[in-house]
């Protein structure tokens, strides 16, 4: 092997040492691999916090593209989509030239944002690219999830839309399906980060086998990933339907085949968006002004109605805010003849505080959101037993939302009755779990809720209406 040349100071201190020779021995070449790989390890940690730092700044889905090292922004930027395209036909010729998944990952970002506008612009002009090039990029891919994926997880977690569609067009579904994340595959990683205006594709591409059999750390399949997503659309509920019979939907379950099926999940949630668009689009076919009856005063006037936005979803007028189904809002409202319309849980203080215990990243972001939704914005996560406890004994929450298959040495259920050893908090346990073991456990807690995953808005509204 020949004396390799010092690119740093470090290196030079490096190349003193070992002057005397012109040789490595293989112990030798052994060491300064290891060395270098540290420092290597070292230094991408850096970029990740100063990434973290940069982008914790900037407003969410402001990214279209992969934001491109300032090192590598001059070569890239500057490269034609033939240049970029012959950079990944070298990473398939393998050998010692395979490129680093960070510029490849640029190069990508930088290719699909040179071709494309919008991740919309990418579903139906991919054709820009030809026949050969896209089968290229599709091996490209390929190959980097036989390695275990570096490159396909940093598009879907650091790229921008049009990275991640031109992913969905590009990508064979079945390599997604065979590297994980933290347990995580990364076809559940790019449902939850693509575009939802490329979702329907996504769900139509992927196919019933994909979206049912392949599951998570928590046993959930992707379906349910989908059918818990707070930007769910119309347009999903129709791909959805394409893809699955009500007897497949029905089949569908988490991996322990206990809980609810899909099939009542996707029936509550599709009949409540389609209720809500049917008054909205008879409402503006059919508005007139009315006149009142002598006497009689109209609560709620035409111009008050939430409007569909391009999604097909209503959005309030005045808010611009996404009206969500099952809310039970009414365009008018007699006063002479109806009391004030309340929602369930109306009447409970919105101020409690609520502790909610999930291991699962999402649950703690969708749970949050519907929570606010319905007014309640008191509440603290912990997705751990053991941190659940201590900030149960710090904060006297009123509510516990407890998940309870859970790691580590307490199960939800174990951490509920500790919590309850030290307080009156009330428990609603949310599992994907109801086998005849884990509810009779659950009783011995006494608790004052059992939701099965997946859940809606709906479901948490009607467990804290019967907390009253």
């Amino acid at each position: 092997m020949k004396k390799r040349i010092p690119e740093t100071r470090e290196d030079t201190k490096e190349e003193r040492s070992t002057s005397s020779t012109t040789m490595y021995s293989a112990e030798e070449v052994e060491r300064l691999r290891k060395t270098y790989e540290a420092k290597l390890t070292a230094l991408e940690s850096k970029i990740q916090v100063i990434e973290k730092a940069v982008l914790s700044k900037s407003p969410e889905g402001a990214l279209l593209h992969t934001p491109v090292p300032h090192s590598l922004s001059s070569s890239l930027e500057n490269s034609t989509p033939a240049q970029l395209l012959e950079l990944f036909e070298s990473t398939l010729k393998g050998g010692s030239n395979k490129q680093d998944f960070r510029i490849l990952t640029s190069a990508w970002g930088v290719l699909f944002s040179s071709l494309f506008l919008s991740s919309m612009e990418v579903q139906s002009e991919i054709h820009k690219l030809s026949t050969e090039n896209q089968a290229m990029l599709r091996e490209v891919v390929k190959v980097d999830c036989a390695r275990g994926g570096k490159f396909v997880f940093n598009v879907i977690k650091k790229g921008g839309n049009i990275d991640r569609s031109a992913l969905i067009m590009i990508a064979d579904f079945q390599d997604l399906t065979g590297i994980k994340q933290d347990g995580v595959p990364a076809i559940h990683l790019l449902t939850k980060a693509c575009d939802k205006n490329i979702r329907p594709l996504l769900i139509e591409k992927a196919g019933k086998y994909l979206l049912s059999e392949v599951f998570d750390s928590d046993g959930l399949p992707v379906l349910f990933i989908i059918l818990s997503l707070g930007t769910l659309n119309i347009y999903d509920i129709d791909a959805i339907e394409k893809v699955f019979s009500k007897e497949d939907l029905r089949q569908v379950m988490v991996q322990n085949k206990t809980g609810r099926n899909a099939l009542e999940a996707f029936t509550e949630i599709s009949t409540q968006m389609r209720e809500i668009l049917a008054l909205q689009h008879k409402a503006f076919e059919n508005a007139q002004p009315e006149v009142p009856a002598p006497g009689e005063r109209i609560a709620g006037t035409p111009e008050n109605l939430p409007l569909p936005d391009e999604q097909g979803m209503p959005v309030d007028k005045k808010t611009k805010s996404p009206v969500q189904p099952g809310s039970g809002s009414t365009p008018i409202v007699r006063e002479k003849d109806a009391s004030p319309k309340v929602k369930p849980g109306d009447a409970m203080n919105k101020n409690i505080a609520i502790l909610i215990v999930d291991d699962s990243g999402l649950i703690r972001r969708l749970l949050p959101k519907q929570l606010l939704d319905l007014g309640y914005k008191n509440y603290v996560l912990a997705k751990s037993g053991d941190e659940a406890v201590k900030i149960a004994e710090e904060t006297k929450p009123y509510l516990v939302f407890m998940d309870i298959n859970m790691p580590g040495k307490l199960d939800g259920i174990a951490v509920a009755k500790e919590i309850r050893k030290r307080s009156d908090a009330r428990i609603i346990f949310i599992t994907s779990r109801s086998d005849k073991n884990t509810l009779d456990r659950a009783k011995e807690v006494d608790p004052d809720g059992y939701i099965l995953k997946p859940f809606t808005e709906t479901n948490i509204r009607v467990a804290l209406t019967l907390l009253e």
